[in-house]
């Protein structure tokens, strides 16, 4: 009878360990980084439902706007050991390193992004992604005053009564939320408390990553300022480590997410929408235009087909990396909607300054213009190509680049941080986890 015990227990020990061993639902995953080769890659992958709630993942890829949780997720090998440091999550790609034979159990939780989308606040538009995000749209406040866009959010403190009493310091407002990643894309509030030259000259050929403007967001005026991105050693706390580093381009791009989009210089309308590969006939001051198309093959359009106009030697169609940039034109005109036209020129743009990202609408700065993502400041072939910024009454233009103009630094919030609490009113701000 002991035999016959010893028997039955050794049978459920051996079918647990099969169990533990594979996964009910194993994936083979395609954009899984190896970064050595790797036998017998399998997977299963479970995603955030609810608090301490997973459930699996269907097909192949990882879900949209979730985020590892690197700490959950685990590999085993074949005799049921748990594989330590053989996982890592870079650039929203899970990185595995290890030549043995194993199972992997992927947990995903739910980004910031789709944290705050699944509260619904106000004005975010959700029916259609517009540059790769889901938008706040509409206009700051009704006739009586009242608020019509829930996007305020704090960064730089986890206190909400500290955030609403130092606005200028920590208030912000959320832009959109990037569809594929979760990342949340953020304007500051406020201005900072001074006006900034593009460049001493006006008629300097200046870049826009070797200009005063970037040396402010990205330097001693903002990232670098503990008054605004706090940095406390002893408490491990260190806010600018929640900024995600981001390929910023010169302008806007015309992509087929990116529709309407104008250049600086120039006043571009969309006449036709080409497929996939094709040319866009755009026409500027009455003049048809050759848009040139490419594929990237980095950055955050990566794989997608680019089209932009090629002028001026094609320069204004670079990029670069840094975590703090400015507001593109077409975060502007998509805070009013899909389609706003905010020219110095066009009859209704004053309709734009009532919309919730304005100036105006945030801040009491004395001249509210502001400078914009803009391609160049250069003098070429006997004109101005300047900076463009937003106008106090609401129109988009081209100004000096020695003009003392206005900025607010915009950044992406990590897709991994965690919502604290609110609800996203400027008494009831967004708050993420220290």
């Amino acid at each position: 009878m002991k035999n016959k015990y010893l028997i039955i227990l050794s049978i459920f020990l051996l079918i647990a360990s099969i169990l533990l061993i594979k996964p009910k639902e194993n994936i083979q995953l395609d954009n899984v980084i190896l970064k050595q080769e790797v036998n017998n890659k399998t997977f299963a992958m479970y995603k955030e439902e609810s608090k301490n709630n997973y459930v699996p993942v269907e097909g192949t890829k990882f879900p949209e706007a979730y985020v590892l949780n690197i700490q959950m997720s685990k590999c085993i090998d074949n005799n049921g050991n748990e594989l330590s440091g053989v996982l890592s999550y870079e650039n929203d790609k899970v990185v595995l390193t290890t030549n043995k034979s194993s199972y992997c159990y992927l947990y995903f939780d739910k980004s910031l992004g789709l944290e705050i989308k699944e509260k619904e606040p106000k004005g975010l538009s959700t029916d259609k992604v517009r540059g790769e995000m889901y938008r706040f749209q509409g206009q700051a406040k009704d006739e009586n005053g009242n608020e019509l866009v829930d996007n305020y959010i704090c960064f730089g403190t986890s206190d909400k009564d500290t955030c609403i009493k130092n606005t200028a310091h920590y208030m912000y407002r959320i832009i959109g939320i990037e569809a594929e990643t979760g990342r949340v894309k953020v304007i500051k509030k406020e201005a900072l408390n001074e006006t900034i030259q593009w460049w001493d000259n006006y008629d300097d050929d200046i870049e826009f990553p070797k200009s005063k403007i970037y040396e402010a967001i990205n330097g001693d005026n903002f990232l670098k300022n503990t008054d605004y991105v706090p940095l406390n050693l002893k408490e491990n706390i260190n806010w600018e480590e929640k900024i995600s580093n981001n390929t910023w381009t010169y302008g806007d791009m015309l992509s087929n997410d990116v529709l309407g989009a104008r250049q600086t210089g120039e006043s571009l309308f969309l006449i036709e929408v080409g497929k996939k590969g094709t040319i866009w006939d755009v026409k500027a001051n009455g003049k048809d235009l050759g848009v040139q198309s490419y594929v990237a093959d980095d950055g955050p359009y990566k794989g997608r087909t680019i089209y932009y106009i090629r002028h001026h030697n094609e320069k204004w169609n670079q990029t670069f990396d840094s975590k703090i940039s400015l507001i593109y034109l077409h975060d502007y005109e998509y805070s009013i909607s899909n389609t706003a036209n905010c020219q110095l020129n066009e009859q209704n743009y004053e309709i734009c300054k009532l919309g919730w990202i304005h100036l105006s609408q945030n801040d009491n700065v004395s001249s509210p213009n502001e400078w914009t993502m803009s391609r160049h400041g250069w003098n070429s072939l006997g004109g101005y190509f300047d900076g463009q910024y937003i106008g106090s009454k609401g129109f988009t233009h081209n100004g000096s680049l020695n003009s003392g103009i206005y900025i607010r630094p915009t950044f992406y919030i990590n897709a991994s941080e965690k919502l604290l609490s609110g609800t996203g009113t400027i008494t009831d701000p967004f708050m993420i986890k220290q």
